[in-house]
Formats: structure tokens, C-alpha cells, sequence
């Protein structure tokens, strides 16, 4: 890593831009030159936010405030996206541990090596012979997806780190970790980065827990938009709704508190001699009013709120930002490692990276070698041109044009020797260009066949869907009786039902049939409401994105023979529950969204029973049955089942709408696992 009298430690949340500018002292102490903080015009992970353009404008903002030509550049990243392995090594010779490292590397990274930037770091305490490495890497994508935003803007770094190890290191200089294990919990916006250290060792967690959960928690409690519910929670101290916004974040803390302990359990259980002396609290997320203390009561243990920047000094005009000083830890920690006082020594710097900075820095003195070069070849270049005058022919050569007949021509059977050699030159050019022309407008030629060609292969992978969401359908009816499960005929069912008697009368029987379905295509399902009038009990969708989603409004056309009726078939783990979750697992290409029961009555005509939630019962499914049938709609089958031949005028009638969602399910959602599929045997059952 590059050397540098002074060094800019940047980190990038969420929230906004932190960056602090350490330089070492004639004496080797560590000032403060410079601070920062850049407020996001939005937060970074609000619905109508644009990640790209916003940290574009804080970073434009900050060089508009610093002058960072001369200084060196350390980077933070996300602890989320890092991977850290920990793993003992034996006592071997210092020279091996590199060769020992990469194959520990290779055996606990989980990805292709070549797809990661990784580097490692040895702890070891003093007398002892034990060593522990870690290991710590990025993927190579996400890697340079977030050094885009630097070198865009002109950042050419010498660090990239990952912020917990940051967060460490400004601990570390600041000389805040005591003699037995501390734990860092540094809260960012999205998520909260543990780190277990004695000093010696350590040991990183990311929780799925940050800021923007308690601003989500106060957002649906108070019934907020998300700006609103993030100034609510920026103003609680001060709020006279102070106890109310407490109450309604209690279930956020109670998730944090609960992850916590799940780390230190796992953590002692393999250092089984670490003795957890404290909490030490990082991030603006701890001006929380009540966190701090619900911590300390319910982890029995201290919970501190550090002074930040108490080892170094700071230069003339420079002073602290009291509002958001624990937020400044990881910027902190990287500007320190720049300079070579952290305690971390790894670096996720690419190597391609680092080389591409290094030859910018060595690009003046490259140009001085090429202007002592350029002179002593002044003879010789003057010598070039009075040759070149000897050669003949006139500016007409210059002119000369070719068809691509006349090109085609001289690629089969050249020029003639006795060409002036000028003349000969410029005709070969002018070949290449004609021939270059000609290929530009071949390539661009069948552009619209080639388009409409791609929208018809677009349709082909788009129908290979289509029996996968069956599928996810049929998971969701009820499994059959028991005496059903294992019969493979019609005879055999229809015989099982016999020798069943009053047990499997059909009133009792958990069944249900899709008589036929139809489908409709949208551009925009999300825009949808597919509801009947008067039937508005509150969104429709789970999910909500401006953009619009392209997908399917599928119709089922179903009936049971179940007694419960509408209660049977919306009742908790039922089918319409069954039917979201088989329909929302992760992977599938696509997504069930506003699946809703419509409406029901009796094969017989109407029925005094109405579906769960009250909703409006009628002879005929919201709509109408569609004449003909939609995709995969069948014939009226009359009054007997076509498998049992019972009579089916009392099997209840009922009409699920839902839309399919052409896409993979928002990562912030966590679907259950659907009840196990039932079939009924070939020649009947669940259709």
C-alpha cells in the first residue's frame, strides 16, 4: 500500500457521506485536518430513491469542499457484502503461512477464488505459538460496482476495507478496548455490524437489523410515509410523544437485543475463555432515546457511548461534529490504517486497481522521460521528413478515392508495383475504409428482423413459466384424506370412499376442485384492481412498485365439497393462504401478489353461506364466467362428480383472482412454507 503524508478516510452509508483527514505529526502523532458530513438528499434505501445519482451528488459536494489531490484516499465497504473466515493455523515457519492461507482460502470461500478479491491477516499473542488468521474477501462484482461511485468522480483510493475492521481500528487508536473481550455494535442504517475482540483476536457478524427497521416500525405504527417516520424518529428525544415512539420501536430492540445474545452465545461457546467485559456502542442509531438502556437491562452488561478522536490532536479552525461524532468510527478507523497506525492490515484494494493508480502517479515523470526522448529524435525526425519528400507523387494522392468494386478488385489481385510508393499507400488506406464502411452497414442491416426475432424468443422463455405457476397452484390445494393419499385409479378412490362410509362423506371431505381457469396479460399487474364494487377492505397488493411489473391476472374457477364452504377455504393454512405461499418462493422467475377470494354460493343457486371476510356471495362469479372459457377452461360438468358420480349440487362454487408477477420476489420478503400437495389419482381430483 502507497505511503501518503495524509490521508482521507471516506465512508459511504445510507444515510450520508462521513470523511475525516488525518496527517501524522513531525512527532508521529495523529491530527485531525479536516471533517465532513454529507447529508443524502434522500436515504439511500427509501422506495424513490436512486442510490447511483445520490451518491454521485454528496460525493460531487464533498470535492467541492476538499481539496484531495495531494492526499491519499481509504475506503470503506459494507460488512454485509465482505465475507470474514476465522480459522487456527499450526505452528509452522512465517515464510509458509502464505501457501497455508491460500489453501485455507480456497477451502472457505465459497465462490470461484478468481471471482473474489481477498486478503488475510494473522493474530497471535505474544509467547505464544498459536496463530489465527482471517480471512477476508469481496465478491469482484459488487467490489467494483462500489468503487464505480469513487473513480466516476475522479478517487483513485489506496485502502479498501471492510468497515467493521474500520470501526476496530478507530477503537484501537483511540485506545478504548479494555483487557478482556469487548463488543463493537456499530447500528448503520440498513444493518449493524458486530465485531468480538480481546485485543488479539476478533470476530465479525453482520444482523439484518438498522436505522431504517425502527423507521419502518414507527412508519406503520403511526401510519407514516417514510421521510416522515425518519424525522419522528430523529426528533424522539424531544418528541412529547416521546413514550409512545419507544413503545412502538420496543419490538425492533427486542429483535436486536435477541440477536446480540445469539452472538455471544455462539462467540464463548468456541472462545471458551473470553469473558465479555462490555458493549461499546457505534453510529447515530444510538441516539435512539431508550436503546442504550434497554440494552445494559437486557444483556446484563455495560454499554458505552465512546469520545472518538481522545488520542489525536486537532489542527487550527478543524473542530468536531458533536451531533454525529459516533457516526464519523468507521471514517476514522480507515484514515488511521491509511496512514499505517490501525491495527488491520489487510486491504481489498484490486489489484488491477492498484495498478491502474500507480501508473497515473508515475505518468509525470513517464512524460519528462518522453520530452528528453522527443528532443534527442529531433534530427531524426527532421531527416524523416526530407526523405518522405523524395518519395514523390502529389496532394492528389491524399484525394484519391476507391469504390468497393475497385476494393474488392485490389484485395484479389493487389496493386501494381510500379505505383508511386505515396500513391500506392493511400490506395490500400482508402481500401481498408471501404471495406471498414461496408461492414458498418452489413451490421446494421436486419436490426428490426433481429428485434422482432429477440421479442419472439422473449415469449418462448416467458412460456416456460407458465406450467411452473400451475404448478405453484396445484401445491396449494389441500393434500386428500388419508385413505385417498395412496390410491393410483378412479376405482380404487371411488372404493376407498365406500369402505370409508360416514368417514369420508363428501360434506366432511377437505377437497378442492379448479373446474377451469383464465388468464389475462398486463404490462402493469400492480395496477390492477380486479376487486367488485364495494368490496375495498384495504390494499389489494403486498407489494408496490412504481415502475409497474409485467405479468398475468389468473382466474380459478373452483368448487368444494367441504361444508365449512367459505370458511374451509380461507381459513388459516387454507388455500388462499396456501396459495401466497407457494406462490412467493424465492428463485422461481416469478411471484403470486393480491391473491383474493371473490365469490362463492352454491351449485344449487345461492347459499346464506358467505366466504371468510364477509365477501359478497352471488349465483354467478364476480364478472361472469368468461363465454367459452379462458386458457385452460373446461365443459359444465352436469350434476354428478365424472369420478365418483356422487351428485355435486351441494359442493359450494367460489372464484380466486390473483396476479402473477413476472420477476423474482422482493428480498425484503420472507415467505412461510406452503402445505404439502395433494393429487388426486388419473382420470379425476384435483383439476
Amino acid at each position: 500500500m502507497a505511503k501518503a503524508k495524509s490521508v482521507w478516510g471516506i465512508d459511504v452509508g445510507h444515510c450520508a457521506l462521513k470523511a475525516i483527514k488525518l496527517t501524522r505529526t513531525p512527532d508521529g502523532e495523529l491530527e485531525v485536518a479536516a471533517l465532513d458530513y454529507i447529508e443524502h438528499a434522500k436515504i439511500l434505501s427509501q422506495p424513490d430513491a436512486n442510490p447511483p445519482e445520490l451518491i454521485a451528488e454528496s460525493l460531487e459536494k464533498f470535492l467541492s469542499r476538499n481539496d484531495i489531490t495531494q492526499d491519499g484516499v481509504a475506503l470503506g465497504v459494507p460488512g454485509q457484502h465482505t465475507l470474514a473466515r476465522f480459522s487456527k493455523l499450526p505452528p509452522v515457519d512465517p515464510k509458509k503461512i502464505p501457501d497455508i492461507v491460500r489453501f485455507e482460502a480456497n477451502q472457505q470461500i465459497p465462490f470461484d477464488i478468481d471471482e473474489v478479491v481477498w486478503d488475510y491477516q494473522t493474530f497471535s499473542e505474544p509467547d505464544s505459538p498459536e496463530i489465527e488468521v482471517g480471512i477476508f474477501a469481496m465478491k469482484r462484482e459488487l467490489l467494483h460496482e462500489h468503487l464505480a461511485h469513487f473513480t466516476d468522480a475522479g478517487i483513485e483510493p489506496i485502502l479498501v476495507q471492510a468497515s467493521p475492521l474500520a470501526a476496530y481500528d478507530a477503537m484501537y487508536v483511540d485506545d478504548h478496548l479494555g483487557q478482556e473481550t469487548s463488543v463493537l455494535v456499530d447500528i448503520g442504517a440498513d444493518n449493524t455490524d458486530l465485531l468480538f475482540t480481546d485485543r488479539v483476536r476478533i470476530w465479525t457478524r453482520t444482523l439484518p437489523i438498522g436505522g431504517n427497521t425502527f423507521t419502518d416500525a414507527l412508519a406503520t405504527g403511526f401510519k407514516l410515509s417514510f421521510s416522515k417516520a425518519e424525522n419522528l424518529k430523529r426528533q424522539a428525544a424531544s418528541s412529547k410523544y416521546a413514550r409512545q415512539i419507544f413503545q412502538t420501536m420496543r419490538p425492533i430492540f427486542a429483535d436486536l437485543v435477541s440477536e446480540i445474545q445469539r452472538s455471544i452465545g455462539f462467540y464463548t461457546s468456541t472462545h471458551r475463555d473470553a469473558k465479555i467485559e462490555r458493549l461499546i456502542g457505534l453510529g447515530d442509531a444510538f441516539k435512539l432515546p431508550g436503546l442504550l438502556k434497554y440494552l445494559q437491562q437486557n444483556l446484563d452488561l455495560p454499554v458505552v457511548r465512546p469520545e472518538l478522536f481522545s488520542k489525536v490532536k486537532w489542527a487550527s479552525g478543524v473542530n468536531k461534529d458533536e451531533e454525529h461524532e459516533l457516526a464519523f468510527a468507521v471514517a476514522y478507523g480507515l484514515a488511521a490504517a491509511g496512514l499505517g497506525h490501525g491495527m488491520m492490515k489487510n486491504n481489498l484494494l484490486p489489484p488491477e486497481v492498484a495498478r491502474q493508480v500507480l501508473w497515473r502517479k508515475k505518468k509525470p515523470w513517464f512524460a519528462a522521460t518522453a520530452a528528453c526522448v522527443l528532443l534527442s529524435a529531433g534530427l531524426v525526425w527532421y531527416r524523416y521528413s526530407a526523405d518522405m519528400g523524395t518519395l514523390g507523387g502529389s496532394n492528389e494522392a491524399a484525394n484519391t478515392t476507391v469504390s468497393l468494386s475497385e476494393a474488392d478488385n485490389i484485395f484479389k489481385n493487389g496493386l501494381p508495383r510500379s505505383m508511386n510508393p505515396r500513391e500506392y499507400s493511400y490506395k490500400v488506406a482508402k481500401t481498408a475504409e471501404v471495406f471498414k464502411s461496408e461492414q458498418g452497414r452489413l451490421a446494421n442491416e436486419g436490426q428490426e428482423e433481429k428485434q422482432e426475432l429477440d421479442d419472439i424468443l422473449s415469449l418462448l422463455e416467458l412460456k416456460v413459466l407458465y406450467p411452473a405457476i400451475m404448478d405453484a397452484v396445484h401445491q396449494a390445494l389441500p393434500p386428500p384424506p388419508t385413505q385417498l393419499a395412496t390410491t393410483t385409479s378412479g376405482v380404487e378412490y371411488v372404493d376407498q370412499i365406500i369402505k370409508a362410509g360416514e368417514l369420508l362423506e363428501r360434506a366432511k371431505r377437505e377437497e378442492i376442485f379448479i373446474d377451469r381457469y383464465s388468464s389475462q396479460f398486463s404490462d402493469n399487474v400492480l395496477a390492477e384492481d380486479y376487486r367488485p364494487e364495494g368490496m375495498d377492505d384495504g390494499p389489494l397488493f403486498d407489494f408496490y412498485s412504481e415502475q409497474g411489473a409485467e405479468g398475468f391476472i389468473i382466474t380459478l374457477y373452483c368448487r368444494t365439497p367441504n361444508q365449512d364452504k367459505g370458511k374451509f377455504v380461507d381459513k388459516p393454512g387454507g388455500f388462499i393462504q396456501n396459495l401466497k405461499l407457494s406462490g412467493q418462493q424465492p428463485d422461481q422467475g416469478f411471484y403470486f401478489d393480491g391473491v383474493r377470494l371473490i365469490s362463492g354460493a352454491s351449485k344449487g343457486g345461492s347459499s346464506s353461506a358467505k366466504p371468510a371476510g364477509g365477501l359478497p356471495v352471488g349465483g354467478k362469479p364476480a364478472g361472469g364466467a368468461p363465454e367459452g372459457g379462458g386458457a385452460g377452461s373446461g365443459t359444465s360438468l352436469g350434476g354428478r362428480d365424472p369420478l365418483t358420480l356422487e351428485e355435486i349440487k351441494e359442493d359450494w362454487e367460489f372464484v380466486v383472482k390473483l396476479a402473477v408477477v413476472i420477476g423474482e420476489l422482493p428480498k425484503d420478503k420472507t415467505p412461510g412454507t406452503p402445505a404439502k400437495s395433494g393429487r388426486r389419482p388419473t382420470g379425476g381430483g384435483n383439476r
